[in-house]
């Protein structure tokens, strides 16, 4: 199975209905990935597909196998990367149930793998990330979000450790770096990609108000069914139209 575009579904996947082809497990150097390299087809097009948080979603972010996922999709074949992430939404004009491509990053993780290059054997590279998402892809993913009919919005997406959710004074700060959503698997995510010549980008759908924004009488998880349930049709559709896309230009 070798594809050269690549999917990475992250929390909201099980209530997507994938037509998976097969599926290729494969041990990589950083050991097993989240899931088998799934083969998903969008009408005659087919695309190389990771679960991030496992196929039965039991993997917390802080846990994710973020190198063995990168280079199992890359060993497949994938040169061109979209992620699909949920995320907490800070900023009034982007409520839940809305998508967006995010177009900076602020990581405050700690303690995750962020290269491939961990040995003192390897060549020691300063990798620029100044963009750490693909400008090229982003601007695809927001056409085919476009194009589908809805709206679409860039903004600063805040990488944190989980699995916890944020503190009201947590967000605030988030707030006050110029975080628009919040998110927990974005990093490493971004700059292993990045390390393998790989464009990657993500295409977001807000799923609740962070701490302390909103007032819509639902507690958190509500928020996060009620919006995860609305939010499939749009992510279906913007991928109908968005794989055909990037599947003709490689």
């Amino acid at each position: 199975m070798t594809q050269e575009v690549g999917l990475i579904i992250g929390s909201i996947h099980p209530g997507m209905a994938f037509n998976v082809g097969s599926k290729s497990s494969l041990k990589t150097p950083f050991g097993l990935p989240s899931s088998p390299v799934l083969s998903v087809s969008f009408g005659s097009n087919r695309v190389a597909c990771i679960a991030r948080h496992g196929e039965d979603s039991n993997i917390p972010p802080h846990a994710v196998n973020y190198r063995a996922n990168l280079w199992a999709l890359h060993q497949h074949g994938v040169r061109q990367c979209v992620a699909l992430n949920a995320v907490g939404t800070l900023d009034s004009g982007f409520p839940p149930g809305e998508l967006a491509v995010p177009d900076q990053l602020i990581d405050y993780t700690w303690d995750r793998k962020q290269t491939f290059r961990d040995s003192d054997t390897d060549e020691l590279v300063h990798l620029d990330f100044t963009e750490p998402f693909d400008i090229i892809l982003s601007e695809r993913i927001a056409a085919a979000v476009k194009a589908a009919g809805f709206s679409i919005r860039s903004g600063v997406y805040g990488v944190t450790q989980g699995p916890r959710l944020e503190t009201v004074a947590e967000i605030n700060r988030l707030e006050r770096d110029g975080c628009t959503m919040v998110g927990m698997t974005a990093m490493p995510e971004a700059v292993l990609a990045r390390e393998l010549g790989m464009p990657y980008a993500i295409c977001a759908l807000a799923v609740n108000y962070a701490a302390g924004r909103g007032d819509e009488g639902l507690d958190i998880h509500s928020q996060m069914e009620r919006y995860i349930t609305e939010g499939l049709g749009r992510l279906s559709a913007v991928l109908d139209r968005l794989v055909p896309d990037l599947c003709a230009s490689v």
